[in-house]
């Protein structure tokens, strides 16, 4: 599939494309980009095999990724003594579904840093190109190939 970008697989510099593949298989989807490729499958109770993360855990998993390079990309930059981050997230509708939902994230870093180095690298986290995107303005096209 070739989309309007031209592209067929990766990435250039402005665009990503990955591509989504669902076989017979129930809800088992093949999800594929460059050389890399992952499953990503629902849990037991909505009728999947439970293979593999499901659709929401893999979008926590790719705004975590992010915020987690980013504060690494950052630290690295100041020269600061970052350890580890870890990210727990969590996604919710806290007043079910049609209402606005949330995602809830906690964030720990351990090295040797100041109150100051840990709030700036929580804010460094919030400025992730992941984040900016699902709470920015974005637009889904979806076209339907012959």
């Amino acid at each position: 599939m070739v989309l309007r970008s031209g592209l067929q697989s990766g990435m250039s510099d402005n665009n990503t494309v990955t591509t989504v593949t669902l076989g017979t298989q129930d809800y088992r989807t093949r999800v594929s980009s460059r050389q890399h490729e992952f499953f990503v499958d629902e849990p037991g109770e909505l009728k999947g095999g439970d293979t593999a993360q499901d659709p929401y855990e893999t979008l926590l998993g790719a705004l975590g990724a992010c915020k987690a390079i980013t504060v690494r990309m950052y630290a690295q930059r100041k020269g600061w003594d970052l350890q580890e981050v870890r990210l727990d997230l969590e996604h919710s509708r806290p007043n079910g579904r049609g209402n606005p939902e949330q995602i809830d994230i906690s964030l720990s870093f351990v090295g040797d840093l100041d109150d100051d180095q840990r709030q700036r690298l929580k804010e460094i986290a919030n400025a992730c190109p992941v984040q900016k995107t699902i709470t920015g303005e974005l637009t889904v096209n979806s076209i339907l190939e012959s």
